[in-house]
């Protein structure tokens, strides 16, 4: 270990006399003409009053509440986003399933018209069944027969049959 450079060479070449020797038997020892210089400030140590500065304080706080507005401001924002992207997914398959229901529905009308087409019926049952037009119409006039039953059904109950229904009935 060599320190050649600095008074601290002298320092560590040092060795201690023995004690039990007198001090006329010391040599005298050679130290150099200037020593370091070390000063001792005193103070108060780790025991010294360490306040933070209240501007840093204040400082650090505004920075906290701000990271705090970004942090929630950010987190409202993609719940927003992500509502919205359900929301529009939502809209979209009921737009398609909109669409598709009308498209059946158009299919179905036409179906409807061309099977119940009277012409395509009498084309069918000539053709396929074998049937042929009657050269004679019937008409049946149900509506006596209706007036008839409405009249019995009120004499049923208990009530009085309509002027018109008692006579229709007797004859």
């Amino acid at each position: 270990m060599a320190y050649f450079d600095s008074n601290a060479a002298y320092a560590l070449d040092y060795q201690a006399q023995p004690n039990y020797a007198p001090d006329y038997e010391r040599a005298p020892l050679e130290r150099p003409s200037e020593h370091p210089r070390f000063d001792v400030l005193t103070g108060a140590g780790r025991e010294a009053n360490q306040i933070v500065s209240p501007a840093f304080t204040h400082v650090v706080k505004v920075f906290a509440v701000l990271v705090f507005l970004f942090v929630s401001i950010g987190v409202v924002r993609v719940t927003l986003a992500s509502v919205t992207t359900s929301m529009l997914n939502q809209n979209a398959e009921l737009s398609a399933s909109l669409e598709a229901a009308h498209d059946e529905s158009s299919n179905l009308e036409v179906m409807n018209t061309v099977y119940g087409a009277d012409t395509r019926i009498r084309d069918l049952a000539t053709g396929a069944l074998g049937m042929v037009e009657p050269e004679q119409g019937i008409t049946l006039d149900l509506s006596e027969t209706a007036d008839a039953e409405d009249g019995a059904d009120a004499t049923a109950e208990g009530q009085q049959a309509p002027a018109e229904t008692a006579s229709e009935t007797a004859e």
